[in-house]
């Protein structure tokens, strides 16, 4: 399947569609938030991919993300300087500036909480991910990295495509891609079993089977894995697991979009509170595409060809 060309979007549009689509979720939303951070990335979330995501949770949210991978730009020192982010000498800060001056950085998304503001950025990586070695040399990443290093190398997880750094609730996600059944159910409830979770019934665990990104996401509190997720991608509305929580159905029968591919992602995510879903649809019908491109490789001119480049 050829990636789709990527819609400028209307801001304006952005915005009330973010708002709506908290309504749906019945999700807390602030306009001023929402519009301080569209404002300060304003070319990013007008023109690269774009998607929105909500959970299961009894206490829900509304994300917004754009991810930017063509376009040069430091996400951290632009919400430094629209005061979205104070630095505080925090262990993130410092993780942030070693990231930058330590690895090649490919690009970067940003997620917004429509009712909190600025959250999250994502240094990616170049299409050569980088070993997890390197990542739990790093002096400011949470010490439950190394304590767990064993385990991941041993379900093959040693590769970092993508840090998530979390400005909100001060952790940090390592992410591997994988292709699609890179992992048999079996195999996934002993990896499940090890990070210290409860193992989910047979149907959740072909669902994240079919996962491309598997996460886990660490504090600097705390001695263990918080939150292990598996993401998979629905190629149409029909393909999404609807039945596993209403919420779900109705996420999916109303979310919008601002192109007629209606793509979603859906993530199985275990954690330390509780095991919950993460549904999320591809607001511009190109985010899941890049988790394609990524998982293909590098071309051998370096860039990517048209009709997976994303303009």
């Amino acid at each position: 399947m050829m990636a789709s060309r990527r819609p400028i979007t209307d801001l304006t549009r952005l915005t009330s569609d973010i708002v709506s689509a908290a309504k749906l979720a019945d999700a807390p939303f602030d306009h001023g938030k929402i519009q301080s951070v569209v404002e300060a990335f304003e070319p990013y979330f007008s023109g690269s991919s774009v998607s929105f995501r909500t959970s299961t949770k009894a206490r829900r949210e509304l994300n917004v993300r754009y991810v930017e991978l063509e376009k040069p730009h430091d996400p951290y020192r632009l919400a430094i300087t629209h005061d979205l982010i104070r630095p505080a000498g925090q262990p993130i800060d410092e993780l942030t500036r070693e990231i930058q001056s330590s690895y090649p950085v490919l690009g970067y998304g940003v997620d917004l909480g429509a009712g909190y503001g600025l959250e999250k950025i994502w240094p990616f990586f170049p299409h050569q991910p980088q070993p997890l070695e390197r990542a739990c040399a790093m002096r400011s990443l949470p010490a439950a990295v190394s304590d767990f290093a064993g385990v991941m190398a041993k379900y093959d997880l040693g590769e970092v495509t993508i840090f998530g750094l979390d400005y909100r609730h001060h952790t940090v996600n390592l992410y591997f891609l994988k292709p699609p059944g890179y992992f048999a159910p079996e195999r996934l409830a002993a990896m499940i079993g090890e990070f210290g979770f409860e193992v989910p019934n047979d149907e959740l665990l072909r669902h994240c089977s079919t996962a491309v990104p598997i996460y886990l996401t660490f504090s600097w509190t705390s001695p263990r894995v918080e939150r292990l997720c598996f993401a998979a991608v629905a190629p149409t509305p029909s393909a999404v697991p609807t039945h596993l929580h209403p919420v779900i159905a109705r996420y999916v029968a109303g979310a919008p979009f601002v192109t007629e591919r209606h793509l979603f992602i859906y993530n199985v995510t275990m954690a330390t509170d509780g095991n919950f879903i993460k549904i999320e649809n591809d607001y511009t019908g190109s985010m899941a595409d890049l988790m394609r491109v990524f998982l293909a490789g590098p071309p051998p001119d370096g860039r990517m060809p048209d009709e997976q480049r994303v303009e």
